[in-house]
């Protein structure tokens, strides 16, 4: 006897398989589905359905998966979106706080920095700081109904890209220009080598994010064009 649960799960896992976006979320998604799949299975046997035709009448009402798929993956989108957003908002300002705070305190230059390098250190803060007001703008669209958040979620991704991609360049750039191959390399002190660790962490996370929500955007603009194809 197990017509019923085989069928039911074949059409879980296609959805599992159709959409795209937060673990965790997409998890939650998908098991109340299957509660409810479930439920529905039940009431049919109740009604004197066998189990086969009682499973393939849930799936019925449930609805076809490319009919369901894209307004389960709108929510995800959103939800993808606003997880990078606020991942954006919160740790751009915070590597720019720990690193100022390793300027003002003496800990980030081992000698004074020239005109050139005090520029790019400026534009990496600037960056940072526009970067972290976006995302707080993209955060807030997440909340509202749009009708294609894959372009909000996608918008986020691009903003989280170039968001490292500037900054870490510019970077670069910077630590280039205040290095001196003549002399010996010194001794990195504890706190730049703790605060340099944090930002690869923080590179990677947001590069992470940055992938999940360009995916999490395509699957969205897949979604809705598979919903309503064009006719021509």
């Amino acid at each position: 006897m197990t017509a019923a649960p085989d069928l039911v799960a074949a059409h879980v896992a296609e959805l599992d398989r159709a959409l795209r976006g937060p673990a965790a979320a997409k998890r939650s998604m998908l098991t109340e589905v299957r509660h409810g799949l479930a439920d529905a299975v039940a009431d049919h046997r109740e009604r004197g359905l066998d189990e086969r035709r009682a499973a393939a009448a849930a799936v019925h009402d449930f609805g076809p998966v490319h009919a369901v798929a894209p307004l389960m993956q709108e929510e995800l989108t959103a939800r993808q979106g606003r997880r990078t957003a606020l991942l954006l908002a919160v740790v751009f300002p915070a590597e720019l706080l720990a690193w100022d705070v390793l300027w003002w305190t003496g800990h980030g230059w081992s000698q004074p920095p020239t005109t050139q390098v005090m520029a790019l250190a400026r534009a990496v803060d600037a960056l940072s700081v526009l970067v972290a007001a976006t995302a707080l703008v993209l955060l807030l669209a997440t909340f509202r109904r749009a009708p294609l958040p894959g372009r909000v979620t996608g918008a986020t991704g691009l903003l989280a890209v170039l968001g490292v991609a500037g900054c870490g360049g510019l970077s670069v750039v910077m630590n280039l220009l205040s290095s001196h191959p003549a002399g010996p390399a010194g001794p990195v002190p504890p706190a730049v080598g703790v605060v340099g660790a944090a930002t690869l962490v923080v590179v990677v996370l947001v590069t992470r994010s940055a992938v999940r929500a360009l995916r999490s955007a395509r699957a969205a603009r897949g979604s809705d064009q598979g919903a309503h194809p064009k006719v021509g």
